[in-house]
């Protein structure tokens, strides 16, 4: 199992070697593979929002990194509100620091298995689990259509912020999930994960400073 490591600005230099490889892992995966994003000369995949208000999650299993996440409060640029703000009919774009855009999650090839189980799985419980001890109301951010199955079949309640569309050939939308102890709980069963995954090392940047944060409902 997973363990998955919450990496800030204020944390990041305990992770040099870690981060460089997630940055090739996103490069591999973002760029060469599925040519989302343009070929770097030195093998590192990095966007504008990879700012010193990012935190990342690093999904590392043994000495490797496996699976990752970056996440980023709505309230500052993101990638649905400068690149997908036309995403979000429904509901309109969330600008909201309780609210995080979830984006660079990707899992090593041999290590992709079906549904919502396996290592993808596991970093959709660290995700969730993170958020529910930082106060974060709701997560997401545009996906592929077919993870809005793996995420509902964690248990969780799913807001849909608009419409499908094509991006590069794929059926994507915006949408955004609730955070709170029993989609937690839910999604742990589904992804057979027994005990906590987030390690935090070093001083952590919190992701809502704790007298803003809102009051999260156990059973919402």
């Amino acid at each position: 199992m997973i363990e998955a490591h919450v990496v800030t600005t204020r944390n990041k230099h305990l992770y040099e070697r870690e981060f460089e490889e997630f940055l090739r892992r996103r490069h591999e995966y973002y760029a060469v593979a599925n040519r989302w994003v343009p070929i770097s000369d030195d093998g590192l995949e990095l966007d504008p929002f990879d700012t010193p208000h990012a935190t990342y999650m690093l999904g590392i299993l043994g000495d490797r990194v496996v699976t990752s996440a970056r996440l980023m409060p709505t309230n500052l640029p993101n990638l649905v509100s400068e690149e997908f703000p036309h995403m979000c009919e429904n509901i309109g774009l969330p600008r909201r620091e309780d609210w995080a855009d979830w984006t660079r999650t990707y899992v090593l090839p041999e290590y992709r298995g079906v549904g919502s189980t396996g290592i993808l799985g596991q970093m959709f419980c660290a995700v969730m689990e993170y958020c529910v001890e930082e106060g974060i109301s709701h997560i997401g951010g545009v996906l592929q259509q077919y993870l809005l199955k793996r995420w509902l079949d964690m248990g969780w309640n799913v807001i849909p912020a608009g419409l499908p569309r094509v991006l590069s050939g794929d059926w994507c939308l915006v949408a955004y999930i609730e955070v709170n102890e029993k989609a937690l709980r839910t999604g742990r069963e589904h992804a057979s994960v027994t005990r906590p995954l987030v390690v935090r090392r070093g001083e952590q940047l919190p992701f809502i400073e704790p007298s803003r944060r809102p009051a999260i409902e156990a059973n919402s």
